[in-house]
Parts: C-alpha cells; sequence; structure tokens
C-alpha cells in the first residue's frame, strides 16, 4: 500500500538546505519514495532558487523536473 503524506515546511532560509537535504537523505535511504518539493520565493530569481535546491547526491535538471512514478 501507498500513502500519500502532504507536508508544507515553512522554515527560517538559512535553514532551507537541511531540511532539503533532509528530505534527500531520506529519499535515498528508502528507494521507491517520491517526493515533489515547491518552493515559494517570489523575490528570489530562478537561478538563486536553483542554487538553494542542491542536496546530495545531486539531481539532474531532468530529475527535477521528470521522476519514475
Amino acid at each position: 500500500m501507498t500513502v500519500t503524506i502532504f507536508t508544507r515546511a515553512i522554515v527560517p532560509q538559512e535553514l532551507q538546505q537541511k531540511w532539503l537535504q533532509h528530505l534527500r537523505d531520506f529519499d535515498v535511504a528508502n528507494p521507491g519514495c517520491h517526493f515533489e518539493v515547491m518552493i515559494d520565493a517570489p523575490d528570489a530569481s530562478f537561478v538563486e532558487v536553483m542554487e538553494s535546491m542542491r542536496v546530495e547526491p545531486e539531481l539532474t535538471l531532468t530529475e527535477y523536473f521528470r521522476r519514475k512514478r
């Protein structure tokens, strides 16, 4: 059985990358999980948003937009 859990995280900007890394670590440790992350940053450019979403291991640009379901 698969469930969908909706989470809305409101974090200070300085913790944004740490939160995203936490999600990525869970994703890597648990194959079959799929996360869709949206960031609301009206004062940031697209490049700034993409830079702020860097995680290890990195995702390719294609993986940002297309993942196996």
